[in-house]
């Protein structure tokens, strides 16, 4: 953990290169908690790109979280969601000093997240807010399961989860592809019931999670997207989150 009095921060950047500022409020419990932790989370998150900084914010994040109700812990973990999921679309080069710092951040908020997950309070805070459940099933993701997939999901809010891009190694692609209508070129999955407590099935955890919050916006792009993509053009089979992240890299 990097102290904020260190002149690393001087080097790092945040969308309003003041990340440090805002980190340094919510340590010393300046102000209001929720309003300085959602503008420290747009700064690290904004237009869903990733900043040097949210790697060194991460561990005191970490630290920070256990000493707060369980309500802010809950806001504080669906805040950063975003800014954690876009460490997958610039991954941090393996045991530089900022993915130790990232990995830091990561080993602390684990247990934690996983422990808020599994919680009856959590899950009774969710469904009387569902924007907040939303945003920390989300940010669950991106802390408990693949971080690839909790960025392809931030990415397709942009059409609110109604079409997702798809390109298969063929040379085909569609940067529009109907994940409302129902089988198309994409099978979708079989997803379980949740029992509240397992994080074994990465879609089925998260589809519990999102019913808990009452979502209406994700849910039923779920099977799609955990589905499976029949290529139109050559007939090759593939998960659609393969289809995803190659026309992400491609196109």
């Amino acid at each position: 953990m990097t102290p904020l009095e260190s002149s690393v921060w001087a080097t790092l950047y945040s969308a309003g290169n003041d990340a440090d500022n805002w980190l340094g409020k919510l340590l010393r419990q300046e102000g209001d908690f929720r309003e300085n932790m959602e503008i420290l989370a747009e700064d690290l998150s904004h237009q869903l790109s990733y900043y040097s900084a949210t790697a060194y914010v991460l561990p005191h994040l970490a630290a920070l979280c256990p000493q707060l109700l369980l309500e802010d812990q809950v806001f504080l973990v669906a805040q950063m969601g975003a800014a954690i999921a876009a460490e997958a679309d610039r991954p941090l080069e393996p045991d530089s000093e900022a993915d130790r710092e990232f990995r830091q951040g990561l080993e602390g908020l684990r247990p934690l997240t996983e422990r808020l997950v599994k919680s009856s309070e959590t899950a009774r805070l969710l469904q009387e807010d569902p924007e907040i459940g939303q945003q920390f099933a989300l940010a669950a993701l991106a802390i408990l399961g693949d971080r690839r997939h909790a960025y392809g999901l931030y990415l397709l809010s942009g059409s609110c989860w109604q079409e997702g891009a798809a390109a298969c190694a063929c040379g085909w692609n569609d940067e529009g592809l109907s994940l409302a209508e129902g089988p198309g070129c994409v099978v979708p999955a079989q997803i379980g019931s949740w029992d509240g407590q397992s994080l074994k099935q990465e879609a089925v955890w998260l589809q519990g999670l999102l019913k808990l919050a009452g979502d209406e916006s994700i849910l039923p792009a779920l099977p799609m997207v955990y589905g499976g993509g029949v290529c139109p053009n050559c007939g090759r089979r593939e998960p659609y989150w393969d289809w995803l992240f190659r026309f992400m890299a491609e196109c």
